[in-house]
């Protein structure tokens, strides 16, 4: 690669969002639950999305995860098309490079804590990686909870879990909506810090 190449590579936004909505009919109202968004996103930023409950946050969010695709407007990742892609296509790109922290957790509610990290292995067709595992459970004290399933987990430890999935393939971009809600405030500084360590 290039030093111009390079460069250029270093400058493009991780993603960016272009005139991004989100409609939908509810009887016969339309109602707007995304007005148009701009946003630019850069390696290394740790961005928040403040404001009241009904404002769009979660919305955006599932938006910037694949999750659903905008009414008008384009996403993209690293300046190559990512909304506009079919659900499947979007679905490979985010194993590879989104983490994604829902409010409700979203672990597979019949699989240990361990086995969670072993389903993203096979579904992403690479090595499970024990070191990284062992070391996110660590860092988020919840190595003793390693062969739970998730119902038997605290709220709290349910969250740190997600938490710890959704860092373990490295991603590009961690989308997390609320990731602190069911968290005391120790594990929120813990959570904070290795939220921060993961985008340097």
């Amino acid at each position: 690669m290039t030093a111009s190449a390079a460069a250029s590579e270093a400058t493009t936004p991780v993603m960016s969002l272009e005139s991004v909505t989100r409609d939908y009919l509810q009887g016969d109202e339309t109602v707007h639950a995304l007005r148009s968004t701009d946003l630019t996103l850069r390696a290394g930023e740790l961005v928040g999305i403040l404001g009241p409950s009904g404002s769009g946050k979660s919305t955006l969010l599932t938006i910037m995860g694949g999750l659903r695709t905008p009414s008008s407007g384009t996403v993209t990742i690293s300046g190559q098309p990512f909304s506009n892609l079919s659900e499947k296509q979007r679905a490979r790109l985010r194993l590879r490079r989104i983490g994604f922290v829902l409010q409700a957790s979203g672990l597979v509610p019949f699989l240990r804590l361990n086995d969670q990290f072993s389903l993203h292995d096979r579904a992403a067709r690479t090595q499970g990686d024990t070191d990284r595992r062992d070391h996110l459970l660590d860092s988020l004290g919840i190595t003793k909870r390693a062969h739970a399933y998730p119902s038997e987990l605290s709220g709290g430890e349910r969250q740190r879990a997600a938490i710890a999935v959704a860092l373990y393939h490295d991603p590009d971009i961690i989308l997390a909506d609320e990731p602190t809600g069911n968290l005391d405030s120790v594990s929120t500084d813990q959570v904070l810090e290795i939220l921060r360590r993961s985008v340097d």
